[in-house]
């Protein structure tokens, strides 16, 4: 196992559940390790200000056969706002944005700090530097420490599956 940061490993920032099931090789490739490691390191800045509370991390690097699959409905989607063929140039677009793939973002939980709504508003009181933090259907919380730290703060909302985005949490 190769340990990132003090709390924070590879092996837990590159696991699916829905690749193993699936059998998709998830595993991150070398040139995003550095990526990997910004992560690890944003990750620990919000362990610490949760209280030191273990983050129960549910998704971090995907790679590209594992996105198509977690995010084909959120893709027709795009498509369909965007007015585009969901076809290869599309989803290279779409796929373009992505902070998962990059190895800069992650899902997670704290149950033993507070729900998904505390968490957001904890990170965005803070000082902490991110690129978006989204509460995500009131399930969990997406962060990405992406190079751009726009502090973007945004709650997705889910109807069949798909997710529409609003500013705030």
């Amino acid at each position: 196992m190769t340990t990132l940061t003090d709390h924070f490993s590879l092996d837990e920032l590159t696991h699916s559940d829905t690749a193993v099931r699936l059998g998709i090789d998830n595993g991150a490739p070398d040139r995003l390790w550095m990526n990997l490691f910004v992560l690890a390191v944003g990750l620990e800045k919000v362990r610490t200000l949760l209280g030191s509370k273990p983050l129960k991390i549910s998704s971090g690097y995907r790679c590209e056969e594992l996105e198509r699959v977690l995010c084909a409905k959120d893709f027709a989607a795009w498509c369909s706002r965007h007015g585009k063929h969901q076809g290869a140039q599309a989803w290279d677009e779409y796929f373009a944005r992505k902070a998962h793939p990059k190895g800069y973002a992650a899902d997670f939980t704290c149950p033993a700090f507070g729900d998904p709504l505390a968490i957001v508003k904890a990170i965005e009181a803070s000082e902490i530097e991110f690129d978006q933090c989204i509460m995500e259907g009131g399930s969990w919380v997406h962060i990405s420490f992406a190079p751009a730290q726009r502090r973007e703060v945004l709650t997705a909302t889910f109807t069949s599956g798909t997710a529409s985005y609003s500013k705030g949490a």
